[in-house]
């Protein structure tokens, strides 16, 4: 009976720092300005949408945006990257590191 409660205690264990490290490889930019979108073109060889934002400072950083995105409006709606509009506010998460968007919010 010991030895089951130890195995569930180590797994318990294991599996919350497997998923903290999860947690932590998530970055956010938090709210920047929408300043350029270029949408995907898979006629022309372009798998991938890219969409470029400003921060407070106005320092400009190019993310790729993929079909995985997901990409939320104002009012919780699912949108599609050609609806966001320059100037617009959003919040992007990526994996750390990484230029890959894994999802867009618009707050403004």
């Amino acid at each position: 009976m010991k030895k089951v409660a130890l195995a569930i205690i180590a797994i318990a264990f294991v599996a919350g720092v497997a998923f903290a490290q999860g947690a932590a490889e998530e970055a956010k930019a938090g709210v920047v300005k929408v300043v350029n979108v270029t949408l995907a073109e898979p006629a022309k060889g372009v798998a991938n949408g890219t969409i470029t934002v400003a921060d407070d400072t106005g320092k400009a950083m190019e993310y790729t945006v993929t079909q995985s995105t997901k990409i939320i409006g104002v009012t919780l709606d699912a949108v599609t990257l050609n609806q966001l509009k320059i100037g617009e506010k959003i919040t992007i998460k990526s994996k750390a590191g990484s230029k890959e968007v894994s999802s867009i919010k618009v707050v403004e």
